[in-house]
């Protein structure tokens, strides 16, 4: 079943505040600090959004090591 895109969304954050400089992303959630600062100022296609950015994210790192 899709989301509807109207729906508010939950903040992807885990509480495991760190951001990897490696690849820029916190290692808990794996927002940018623009998303996470971000977060509460997107409506819910730009939140759908970077929920589909961080799936790609996690699908790439865990794929090239």
């Amino acid at each position: 079943m899709e989301a509807d895109a109207t729906q508010e969304l939950e903040s992807p954050c885990v509480r495991a505040c760190r951001v990897d400089q490696g690849h820029g992303y916190c290692i808990g959630c794996w927002r940018t600090l623009t998303e996470i600062s971000y977060w509460h100022r997107y409506d819910p296609a730009q939140k759908h959004a970077v929920l589909e950015q961080i799936e790609t994210r996690r699908a790439t790192h865990f794929t090239l090591t």
